[in-house]
């Protein structure tokens, strides 16, 4: 039998300690840690976008948080939170979602007018949370975190067959999900067993009262019980409030029609990991079918088509047609070099092409008919019926010429693709045969994630590097209503060495461009660098390079020079296989795990020319940007003390797909509002970067080293687009022993500096929440009060002893945002305004209330919010304030001796004009107690000239009666009321 998955009894304790409910955004927020800074800025980004998704219909979310900031159990507790809370909130539901859209419908092509636009008003129900990722490891980490959570709601964990099958006769078989199909095609009498005991799984006591669990659990249950896990999940997903599932599952148009589209109504949807998610939709929407897949599918074709004409016979033609295109074009395509040739068509001229080979949009309502019959059939295990094999390539068949065909209204989609057809020989074929490819290739993700943005109420994507993130909207062709770059929780300046080194030990100039990286002094300059660097790193380092070739290319070069034998004296040599199956990137894996971890470490050797004898240092792996060891896998503590780039790692311009992907940004860029084809070139490199960089710190008492090796670095433009909490650390070198010398003392200082800060903490849990156990301050965010001992509003930090800080700074900046700005919370040294406590509040001797017309003292345009009366009349406190970022506003315009407070207007940030309220930076003042955004008049002809007063983003909670308010300079309006207020003012003004 299986145990229940529970929290432990002190986990469970923990969760259910009042102490650990948090006041976030209006909600409370059950966390079972005292929280970062940095979490309680996500979550507080988290619930405003939900919010407002809720009042404006929809609104999405660009949320990026470094590995180790606790950013998955962050996003589950702030989600989960305001699902609870959403019958007692909105009782009337999303009156606002009225889902008016169009989506290229496979049952029903679309006709020159689209029928399948409609109005649909769902009746109230609570939002269902998908929470993607995107592969099964990932989930079931996720799942981890969901479980230290104090929400318990009916939940489904969706996979694959193959995970899941606990029929011992067909698990493991290539043909899995064709032979499970046909054993259950009569529901009624299924020939599985294991499909008759599904329901057993459901009721088994493990999983009652919402209980958590992953896809390894159901299995176990099912093998427990003899049921299905897979059906199983299926059942529970109909209920289920949170839904934990791949991407596949949302981003394929078929799986999300057939099984998911009536709970995504509406629904919150998460995808984490997302960086890749705009080259996840575009591969979605496209197609490439091999000519001798053509071929075998045409020969099933023609066999079925005997069988049932009016289905077959169509599909036959269609896949007749585009193998006849393909032999009347092959030998006419442009030479790209002696082994690849390639020619492509987009909007009208692919129609044409399309049109010669029996495909047009006139006849794609017909062929779609049949295309679906033909699937289901397969499906329903209807004979005749084509092969397992055969149906997926139908079925990405059926997808891309959807969306190549459908209307949106306004334009067609073939102008959003690409017709290619390559003829080329494949890499290590050694019998030179012509290989062909029919390509039909979507440059455009908003084709394909626009049905998605229009179903869901939010979108949140979200990864520890999406940075650059300018490119997410545009390609995705959705608006993001909130976007954040965290901090990380560490100490960058203590616990992170970030160079960029310029030159070699011989002072060979590093640069890995294409120009210059098949000269040997490059090669064997970097192959030196690299062997003293090993030399230094304590444990494993990551080294990353921008391709394979270039790998293969400086490894064989290596090998030549002796500079091979040299490198595996200081580390064991691990490298990424190129295009490997699975098993064997898990082998090398685990055998730099093993590495690392003092398994089958080589002692003995002598080392360089001499005859000392001593062990290996560990492990280095040689990998590359975008590859398996790049993404999403957990290097932390010495299996990763350092993470060496060399080069930028541009994606490949002789990349057929790159280039036409430049160019269609580049024709489309006014248009289509795009990033221009070199600025969208750049960014995916520095994404690429940014997640290789991403691998080396992944908690809170991790440290390591960050190297780029290439003299590019050198120049501001290509760091500006490193993230942010690294970007700000990098150390520049142009000499290369200076660097070695910096990092052979970086290492025990680290180390030393972790471990003291180990200690000074009680409690470290799960490597990524600490609880803290310093005496509590109360502050606010968003209007509620939330407990956290180094915590302010939104995400500023306070770490423990002397004054309030991050990083070990005095003070930090931080920048807020209204709708669609970035949170950039930027380290800064602060001003001396903040020097000594003062009072708060304001001297209520003088307070006035009224009801006044405001406006900007020197452009006179009005300041008030209009009424319904058209009128811009406020009711407002008219008093004095001395708040010393009130005074240190003055100082900066006024050369005169400074009072010791100021008149200042308070009145509500709602019944201001709102163009007031769209500055995207605050400042926190401790001795204030409050968070503060500058406001500057609008109107006024030249910009953040006039300054009006401030906003008050947040406070802690003593000064909750100015959340949500503005304060302005009473002397900077023009004020328009009864002779009551002109005297309180010119009182003011004496005084």
């Amino acid at each position: 039998m299986v145990s229940p998955a529970s929290l432990s009894k002190s986990e469970e304790k923990e969760t259910l300690n009042p102490r650990n409910v948090y006041h976030i955004g209006g909600l409370q927020v059950r966390f079972p840690y005292q929280p970062y800074g940095t979490q309680l800025a996500f979550m507080s980004r988290v619930i405003s976008t939900l919010d407002r998704a809720q009042r404006d219909g929809r609104c999405h979310a660009l949320l990026e948080s470094p590995t180790g900031t606790g950013k998955t159990l962050s996003l589950l507790c702030s989600v989960l939170a305001w699902q609870q809370s959403y019958a007692s909130r909105f009782p009337k539901g999303n009156s606002a979602h009225k889902r008016s859209h169009f989506t290229p419908d496979v049952t029903r092509p679309p006709s020159t007018e689209p029928s399948n636009v409609v109005e649909v008003e769902k009746p109230p129900r609570v939002p269902t949370i998908f929470y993607a990722s995107r592969t099964h490891a990932q989930i079931t980490q996720v799942i981890r975190e969901y479980r230290k959570t104090a929400y318990r709601v009916p939940m489904a964990v969706l996979g694959a067959r193959k995970r899941s099958c606990t029929n011992r006769r067909v698990q493991g078989k290539p043909n899995l999900d064709e032979i499970c199909r046909c054993l259950i095609k009569d529901r009624n009498k299924p020939k599985c067993p294991e499909f008759i005991g599904k329901d057993d799984i459901v009721a088994h006591p493990s999983l009652q009262q919402n209980e958590v669990h992953d896809i390894e659990d159901l299995v176990k249950i099912g093998y427990a019980v003899r049921g299905c896990p897979y059906f199983a999940a299926w059942d529970m997903y109909e209920r289920a409030q949170i839904v934990f599932c791949p991407y596949s599952y949302i981003v394929d148009q078929l799986i999300r029609q057939e099984k998911l589209e009536d709970k995504l109504n509406g629904a919150i949807i998460i995808f984490d990991e997302a960086h890749n998610m705009e080259d996840i939709a575009r591969e979605a929407g496209s197609i490439d079918l091999g000519e001798e897949t053509l071929f075998k599918l045409q020969s099933e074709l023609q066999l079925l088509s005997l069988a049932i004409p009016m289905i077959y016979q169509p599909v036959c033609d269609a896949i007749d047609g585009l193998i006849s295109w393909i032999g009347s074009r092959k030998d006419s395509l442009a030479k790209r070099d002696p082994q690849h040739y390639f020619s492509s068509w987009t909007g009208d001229k692919a129609l044409r092409e399309l049109e010669e080979s029996n495909i047009t949009r006139k006849g794609f309502r017909k062929l779609s008919n049949c295309l679906i019959d033909a699937i289901e059939r397969s499906m329903k295990e209807i004979r005749p019926h084509l092969s397992g094999i055969f149906v997926s390539t139908l079925q990405e068949l059926l997808v891309t010429l959807g969306y190549f065909f459908s209307r949106d209204g306004s334009h067609s989609h073939t102008l959003d693709y690409e017709l290619g057809l390559q003829r080329f020989i494949k890499r290590g074929d050694s019998s030179g045969k012509w290989t062909h490819t029919l390509s039909l290739w979507c440059m455009n993700p908003s084709v394909v994630f626009k049905a998605i943005v229009d179903l869901s109420s939010s979108i949140i994507l979200t990864s520890g590097t999406l940075s650059p993130m300018d490119s997410f909207s545009s390609e995705l062709g959705m608006q993001f209503g909130a976007c954040l770059e965290a901090p990380h929780v560490v100490d960058a300046n203590q616990q992170v060495w970030a160079a960029g080194i310029f030159s070699g030990p011989s002072n060979q100039p590093l640069n890995a461009s294409y120009k210059t990286n098949d000269e040997y002094p490059f090669q064997d300059a970097l192959g030196k660098s690299l062997e003293e660097i090993c030399s230094i790193v304590p444990g494993g380092s990551l080294v990353f390079f921008p391709s394979y070739k270039l790998m293969e290319k400086l490894c064989t070069r290596w090998r030549e020079t002796g500079q091979w034998s040299r490198l595996r004296l200081e580390k064991d040599i691990f490298i990424e296989p190129r295009g490997g199956a699975t098993g064997e990137f898990e082998n090398v894996l685990k055998g730099y795990y093993d590495c690392i971890g003092g398994k089958n470490r080589l002692i003995g050797r002598n080392r360089r020319a001499g005859t000392r004898v001593d062990s290996k240092k560990g492990g280095a792996f040689l990998a590359v940007c975008r590859g398996k060891v790049s993404e999403g896998l957990d290097f932390s503590d010495d299996n990763a003390r350092a993470v060496i780039i060399v080069g930028i790692p541009f994606p490949n311009l002789h990349d057929v797909l790159v280039g036409l992907k430049r160019s269609y940004n580049d024709t489309y860029k006014s248009s289509r509002n795009l990033l221009g084809g070199g600025e969208w070139y750049c960014q995916q490199a520095y994404r690429a970067l940014n997640q290789a960089a991403g691998r080396c710190i992944r908690h809170r008492f991790d440290y390591g080293a960050i190297i780029f090796l290439d003299e590019r670095y050198r120049q501001q433009r290509n760091r500006v687009s490193i993230s942010k909490w690294l970007r700000q650390s990098i150390k520049l070198y142009d000499n290369f022993e200076e660097s070695m010398q910096d990092l052979k003392s970086f290492f025990p200082s680290a180390k030393e500096h972790v471990e003291s800060k180990m200690l000074s903490y009680k409690e470290v849990i799960d490597l990524e929440c600490v609880v803290q156990t310093e005496p509590e301050t109360s502050f606010v965010i968003n209007g509620s009060s939330a407990s956290s001992p180094f915590s302010c509003s939104s995400g500023l930090t306070l770490e423990r002893g002397g004054p309030p800080s991050v990083s070990s700074h005095a003070l930090k900046r931080r920048k807020f945002i209204s709708s669609a700005a970035v949170i950039d919370l930027e380290k800064e040294n602060n001003h001396d305004i903040l020097t000594r406590r003062i009072e708060f509040g304001s001297d209520s001797s003088t307070e006035t209330r009224a009801r006044v017309q405001i406006s900007c003292l020197l452009c006179r345009s009005p300041l008030g919010h209009p009424d319904n009366n058209g009128s811009s009349y406020l009711n407002c406190l008219v008093t004095r304030s001395s708040k010393k970022y009130l005074l240190s506003l003055l100082k900066e315009t006024s050369r005169s001796e400074m009072p010791t407070s100021v008149s200042v207007i308070v009145t509500h940030c709602s019944s201001v004009d709102q163009r007031l309220c769209t500055k995207d930076e605050g400042i926190w003042c401790e001795q204030d107690g409050c968070v503060f955004n500058t406001i500057f008049c609008p109107f006024c002809s030249v910009p953040n000239t006039t300054c009006l007063g401030v906003q008050i983003m947040a406070t802690d909670s003593s000064n909750v009666h100015f959340l949500s308010k503005i304060l302005f300079f009473s002397d900077h309006l023009n004020v328009m009321g009864d002779a009551a207020i002109k005297e309180t003012l010119l009182e003011h003004k004496v005084t």
